[in-house]
């Protein structure tokens, strides 16, 4: 039960990356002069006060206060509606600011920022623990720069606290695996429980994860074992909201928003393909094909239906909708995954400081074609993001080399660092947004420098023995 696994990760170590003290004083200023322009930056959100509320950020708000005046989760505060589109995890944080007198945006955003560089920190330990030195300075350098790690901590959203629980989970595996304690796998089903309040899609992690648990194990009983944990600690850590939902509503649902994205999101995006039909149209439509639902099953029943029936009314009406284009709706759900991979989040940066607020948005384009879509977005963007989408671009082809780097390598870790990055870019589908990456970022990176030392490790080699003279 308590036996060492393998070692699977010789691959990394073939070429160790020692640091010298050269290198290790350039890494300490450099990651210095970095965290002083980050706080710079929070000094002018706060000096100029910025732009952090976005169309989501409204909802969280008002179940907070919810949660702080009246003590229920309900988004409103004359009458006890139960809350089911979103879960209470965000605005649980919000409402804790509130709570302590510190309503101001300004707090929030302060704490998210920390909260961020915390995360920067476990990549830090962690990749150096379980892959090497080398990895571990290059991911914290990029996590310091990159446009989404700017923006997203600055906004009143769910992201950051969402990073800040699926990170050390993954970890966590990876020192379960490495270790075989088992404190590192329940703190792994703890966490991947706990981030499902924040963001519901996050609620098959677990299952996707017990493969690699099993396969680490030989498929043994102590594989069953950890796989099995791993499930019923996350779901034990769920539970009381879904029990909640059980009490309230006469079922254990988890959240509204598979419902809305199948609704105002992918059925739209496939309308605009097959029928020529433009995104916001399509939304209008879409809304009345749902209220056409919720009158005939109204109408059957000679009653009202409840939130949570609502939901599941009108994500069968827009399944049932979206399998009469099968071919273009796998089209359009392999753009949108190309939409969250290359997304840029120069934009969302931008929107936190209030810059280019009035911004042309990719979905409310005049346009039907993705094509032409493309080709209007882009001629709206200034020459930074799209150096950023060009540069998003090289990482994806790097990623890609790196996929059969992990694959060939059989580092159960980096099976469970390529299996997160995949789900994250799988799941939205055709709704595919930049910040939905957020939560892989630094995963993906890993990924592609893992691509890059093949590529320059195999460049070196081909030169080598090209410098080799026939005899």
């Amino acid at each position: 039960m308590h036996q060492q696994p393998p070692r699977h990760n010789q691959a990394f170590h073939r070429y160790p990356t020692p640091m010298s003290a050269h290198d290790a004083r350039l890494f300490a200023v450099t990651v210095m002069v970095l965290l002083v322009l980050r706080f710079a930056l929070l000094l002018l959100l706060w000096a100029v006060g910025g732009e952090p509320l976005q169309p989501d950020s409204s909802l969280y708000l008002q179940l907070a206060v919810g949660l702080v005046e009246h003590g229920w989760f309900s988004s409103s505060l004359d009458l006890y509606r139960p809350e089911v589109f979103r879960t209470p995890g965000y605005p649980a944080y919000l409402g804790f600011f509130q709570w302590l007198g510190l309503g101001d945006r300004f707090w929030p955003l302060l704490v998210q920022e920390l909260l961020y560089l915390a995360t920067v920190g476990v990549y830090y330990i962690g990749t150096r623990s379980l892959l090497d030195s080398g990895l571990a300075r290059a991911v914290v350098v990029f996590l310091l720069v990159e446009p989404g790690g700017i923006g997203y901590p600055k906004l009143i959203l769910s992201d950051t606290l969402n990073l800040v629980m699926i990170v050390p989970a993954v970890f966590a595996v990876g020192w379960h695996l490495k270790t075989g304690r088992w404190n590192w796998l329940l703190l792994a089903g703890l966490l991947l429980g706990a981030v499902v309040w924040v963001r519901p899609a996050n609620f098959l992690l677990p299952v996707v994860f017990a493969p690699v648990l099993l396969v680490a194990s030989g498929f043994g009983r102590t594989g069953c074992i950890r796989a099995a944990l791993l499930v019923l600690v996350a779901a034990l850590t769920l539970s009381p909201w879904l029990a909640r939902n059980q009490i309230v509503f006469g079922t254990p649902y988890l959240s509204g928003q598979a419902s809305n994205m199948f609704l105002n999101y992918h059925l739209p995006y496939v309308w605009e393909v097959a029928r020529g039909l433009r995104f916001q149209e399509g939304q209008r439509e879409a809304a009345v094909l749902a209220e056409q639902a919720f009158f005939a099953a109204e109408s059957k029943r000679d009653g009202p239906l409840n939130t949570v029936e609502r939901f599941r009314l009108q994500q069968q009406a827009a399944l049932d909708a979206l399998l009469q284009y099968p071919v273009v709706y796998a089209q359009t759900w392999v753009i949108g995954m190309l939409k969250t991979l290359l997304g840029p989040g120069m934009l969302d940066a931008y929107a936190a400081f209030g810059y280019q607020s009035e911004r042309v948005r990719f979905a409310a384009l005049d346009e039907v074609s993705f094509a032409h879509k493309v080709r209007s977005f882009l001629e709206y963007l200034d020459w930074v993001v799209l150096a950023e989408v060009a540069l998003r671009a090289g990482l994806l082809l790097l990623a890609l080399v790196g996929a059969v780097v992990i694959m060939r390598a059989g580092s159960p870790f980096l099976w469970i660092i390529m299996l997160l990055s995949a789900y994250t870019i799988v799941v939205p589908g055709p709704m595919g947004l930049a910040r939905l990456r957020f939560a892989a970022e630094g995963f993906l990176f890993l990924q592609a420098w893992i691509g890059l030392r093949c590529l320059l490790q195999r460049s070196a080699r081909w030169r080598t023995l090209a410098s080799v003279p026939n005899k």
